[in-house]
């Protein structure tokens, strides 16, 4: 399991289209290294949870970022027609699959451990 593994499920999302690649890569390798480090010794890596929680953790850092760059609305008109996007709508969502794929990933991993990262 590697990095571009978890980077491949966070462009097939589509929710970072317009996100710049290495910031990508940087958030998929940082939240692949916390869920390896809380791997059980008897889990495999392989799985698809440990992926899956990685790109999930991975995303829910990169909403949160964009929610707290004071982004948290995002706007279009064209004549009479206006598109609103709320995005606090779009961060519980992701926090919702965070804690799913952590839920999913729960026998694999052991609670504990510590990650640092720095930015």
């Amino acid at each position: 399991m590697d990095a571009t593994q978890v980077l491949a499920i966070l462009r097939d999302n589509r929710l970072f289209d317009e996100t710049d690649e290495g910031v990508l890569l940087r958030a998929a390798v940082r939240a692949l290294g916390e869920v390896k480090l809380r791997l059980r010794p008897e889990a495999d890596e392989s799985d698809p949870r440990v992926a899956n929680t990685a790109a999930a953790l991975a995303r829910f850092r990169l909403f949160s970022e964009l929610s707290e760059s004071g982004e948290r609305f995002a706007s279009f008109r064209a004549g009479d027609v206006a598109v609103h996007r709320d995005l606090r709508a779009e961060f519980e969502t992701e926090r919702a699959l965070r804690d799913e794929a952590l839920a999913a990933a729960a026998p694999l991993l052991r609670d504990g451990g510590f990650f640092f990262a720095a930015h």
